[in-house]
């Protein structure tokens, strides 16, 4: 509808009618996207404080269209027009009258539209000044103390730090101090008592700081004993006990207990940790130091063991093992190559100290990934890494003997030729120079050749006699008109003559 009239304006020319049917139709856009469920819009407080006597207004923090409906219940319990000081107003609000001690409660705000429903929880603390108590549920009433927050949740007592209080057993000498921690929280806040073996010590309300803990001073062996703190508030009560002996002399420094601290290997960027045991009669004084290696870095901080200087390091908490030992950890967070170096744990106490050491050694990258190839090899099972190389070295072994048995048999065949029956082809340039004088009316043979087929030519050879009275190939070859290649049987040599001359055998060939 809105288009065809906006294309009517167009058309007439009706600018005026045309921007109002386009602020029309963008209301009507904007009108069905703000269609929903409704929403909270409240500031999130839902423990509100009221008063006897006096008037209360809860509101209802929701918004939607269409706007919902507003539903209100106590407990459970829908608030309608009968209830005499309760009503709910056309904001949504529910505004209550001359407020009593009943009327303190769980109340709960419903809002409804056709796209669905949200509901807002307060919890109406209601509070008698001339009485001085209070209402949470509107059944009990409690003493009002200025120790509570009535704006949050109550809570019963719990330890903040219980992690510092896992030594219940503590040794001290004659003489030394002591302070007992027991450090606690709650709404309201909690109150202390200290007890010795089961007895009333101390009794104090944990508004002041010194109630947190307990100090003895000037101990004697008659203070030995089960310390207990007590911690409580309306909501409940938890405690704490403490063995504390008293000794009269220490009989002997403290010791490190074997292996600890450990070499330590650890990558760049990662976290390296080295623990000390101590086993000592009573907790004695840790602390942690590393060897400098670079003069550069020695300073005040700095102090000399078996004459090397060590620099101080930041103590952590004492802990206790299951055995009795005292434990204490150092930790080192992202660790870069300049934290690796040698450190050691001291222990002391009146009878003196003890010490070991332990290697921080830090990889870069390049070291990590060569130590994991050498680990991956390492890890090889045992059959593996001998039967590997073995079976190489039998497959060299083999391939050796079978080139060897080749080659023999290859030299065999070879001295065969060359000392049996062969062709050879006679050569029309002989590169051996001419080395005698001998003619060739004095070489005779009686050696049948047959000429090659179809060549009309002279058949020739030349034997191979002593180097000294051979007669040069070419020199036979001069001769004749052509130079002639052919083959002929050796084997079929049967008799050589002897030159009187020479003392050697000659062979040649007579042309046909």
């Amino acid at each position: 509808m809105f288009t065809m009239e906006i294309n009517k304006c167009i058309k007439s020319g009706n600018a005026e009618k045309m921007v109002l049917w386009a602020a029309l139709m963008l209301t009507g856009i904007v009108s069905v996207a703000s269609l929903g469920p409704p929403q909270y819009v409240g500031d999130g407080r839902s423990r509100q404080i009221a008063r006897v006597n006096n008037t209360k207004k809860l509101l209802c923090p929701v918004q939607g269209d269409p706007f919902p409906f507003i539903e209100w219940k106590k407990d459970g319990e829908s608030i309608n027009e009968l209830w005499a000081n309760h009503k709910v107003m056309k904001d949504g609000s529910l505004r209550i009258k001359e407020i009593e001690v009943e009327n303190a409660g769980k109340y709960v705000c419903k809002a409804t539209n056709g796209f669905g429903s949200i509901s807002v929880n307060y919890t109406l603390v209601v509070v008698d000044e001339e009485k001085d108590v209070v209402s949470v549920d509107g059944t009990e009433v409690y003493a009002k103390s200025h120790e509570e927050d009535l704006t949050k949740e109550g809570a019963s007592p719990r330890f903040t730090n219980p992690d510092k209080m896992k030594k219940q057993k503590i040794i001290r000498p004659v003489n030394s101090s002591l302070r007992l921690r027991c450090k606690a929280t709650g709404n309201p806040r909690p109150q202390i008592t200290w007890m010795k073996d089961e007895h009333n010590l101390y009794h104090g309300d944990l508004g002041r700081r010194s109630s947190w803990t307990l100090r003895l001073p000037d101990l004697q062996q008659t203070d030995s004993g089960h310390y207990t703190c007590v911690v409580w508030n309306r909501l409940g009560s938890i405690n704490f006990t403490y063995d504390i002996q008293v000794i009269d002399k220490m009989m002997s420094k403290p010791e490190l207990l074997a292996p600890h601290p450990l070499n330590t290997t650890v990558n760049v960027g990662e976290t390296a940790s080295l623990q000390c045991k101590i086993n000592s009669e009573m907790q004695p004084h840790i602390q942690w130091l590393k060897r400098v290696d670079d003069p550069k870095f020695m300073s005040n901080n700095t102090i000399v063991i078996s004459k090397q200087p060590f620099i101080i390091l930041k103590s952590s908490e004492i802990g206790s093992g299951s055995d009795g030992a005292y434990l204490n950890k150092f930790v080192i967070h992202h660790v870069t190559e300049a934290d690796g170096g040698m450190y050691i744990c001291l222990a002391a106490n009146t009878m003196g100290f003890s010490w070991r050491s332990a290697h921080l050694i830090v990889r870069s990258k390049h070291h990590e990934n060569h130590y994991s190839y050498t680990i991956d090899r390492s890890n090889l099972n045992l059959p593996l890494v001998i039967g590997v190389p073995g079976g190489i070295l039998l497959l060299v072994l083999i391939i050796a003997f079978l080139f060897f048995q080749r080659r023999r048999r290859t030299q065999y065949h070879q001295g065969a030729i060359v000392n049996g029956p062969h062709f050879n082809r006679v050569p029309t340039q002989d590169p051996e120079p001419y080395l005698g004088s001998v003619h060739s009316s004095e070489v005779k043979t009686n050696i049948h050749v047959n000429p090659i087929h179809g060549a009309q030519h002279k058949n020739l050879y030349a034997g191979i006699p002593s180097p000294h009275h051979m007669l040069s190939s070419r020199d036979k070859l001069s001769k004749n008109s052509q130079s002639i290649d052919f083959y002929t049987d050796i084997s079929s040599v049967s008799q050589s003559h002897h030159n009187p001359h020479h003392h050697m055998q000659q062979y040649s060939y007579n042309g046909q």
